[in-house]
């Protein structure tokens, strides 16, 4: 089976980094960009890793491109930081990512969506060769079965919890903060709802997308802050970042001053959209997603059984996948060889 991937994660790389990476990758292999002569790529870029999977008819030769590719956006010794597989072990490392296993918050949803996100966003522009369709649709296919039967995550804090109790400790002498979202991501959603569902209630939505803002104010009773004055968030107390930008949506200003309440900004993003130097304001608390991840490490304690399971079960149905696709490659062979 002719596929792999090339990546970096939070476990192996600094924000800073992987924030790096991640610009070059959009840049050079976004779903608009899935080509390159014989090399064919589908992009996965989360808050938590950046991965480059690919299918050509010479691997190695389409690893050192991807590798050639990246030095040349990236100036910083990154090779060391990342990770590589081939083959079967590509399959079981997107299924183990799909199923939440790989994640900086074990067991969490949001990366299916992504995953289905970034497949659906490369099929829509190019017609990419059956090894990365089969990769993609088993390893989706595996990992809902596996969450599904093993109710990983179910009842265990997740992000939407973190971001709470952060707010509500922070605010803890607020009657009600001003929340700005900046972005209708699933995760800025997940999140919107949970506050709504526990009693808060003064909050702006701000998206690129007017007519996707417009529907979440309808259904969630929000305010509406235009993307053309995304420049006024100094007005928010607490503002919630969740969106894809390549460059940062707001930086260090000469008009926020020391008379403006204390400021709680929370940047889930990768790349980040909110300049880090404007944590260097004392009037501002900025949280970025690997400090926020880190309140969730006990996540794991007390659901080790499910997860040996869960690791057990993707070693399994990989195997028995790769098993199948290489026995219907051969097949395919010997009467192709019968007929010439």
């Amino acid at each position: 089976m002719r596929i792999g991937v090339i990546g970096i994660n939070h476990k192996l790389a600094d924000l800073k980094l992987r924030d790096a990476l991640a610009k070059a990758c959009q840049k050079r292999f976004g779903a608009n960009q899935s080509v390159h002569d014989q090399h064919h790529f589908i992009l996965l870029s989360t808050c938590n890793r950046t991965e480059v999977y690919f299918s050509s008819h010479d691997l190695t030769a389409t690893h050192s491109y991807l590798l050639s590719i990246l030095r040349q956006d990236v100036k910083e010794d990154f090779d060391h930081k990342l990770y590589s597989f081939f083959g079967m072990d590509c399959f079981s490392h997107l299924t183990r990512v799909t199923s939440g296993l790989d994640s900086a918050i074990v067991a969490e949803t949001e990366i299916q969506g992504q995953v289905k996100n970034a497949y659906n966003l490369a099929t829509t522009f190019l017609c990419l060769p059956k090894e990365l369709h089969f990769l993609f649709q088993k390893s989706m296919g595996i990992a809902k079965r596996i969450r599904s039967e093993l109710h990983l995550g179910r009842g265990l804090p997740n992000l939407e919890h973190a971001i709470l109790q952060t707010g509500k400790y922070f605010f803890r002498n607020t009657q009600q903060p001003k929340i700005l979202f900046v972005g209708a991501s699933e995760i800025n959603r997940k999140i919107l709802h949970f506050l709504k569902s526990k009693q808060y209630s003064d909050m702006t939505i701000c998206n690129r997308s007017e007519i996707r803002s417009k529907e979440l104010a309808i259904l969630y009773g929000l305010h509406l802050l235009p993307w053309c004055q995304l420049d006024s968030w100094h007005q928010y107390d607490w503002i919630i970042f969740g969106t894809k930008s390549s460059e940062y949506l707001i930086k260090p200003e000469k008009n926020f001053t020391p008379a403006d309440n204390d400021k709680l900004i929370m940047d889930l993003c990768v790349p980040r959209n909110v300049e880090p130097k404007l944590g260097q304001n004392a009037k501002i608390t900025l949280l970025n997603i690997d400090q926020i991840n880190r309140l969730l490490k006990i996540r794991h304690r007390g659901m080790t059984q499910a997860l040996i399971e869960a690791e057990n079960r993707v070693n399994l149905a990989t195997y028995e996948h790769t098993n199948r696709y290489r026995q219907k490659e051969d097949s395919k062979i010997t009467i192709f060889a019968a007929s010439a």
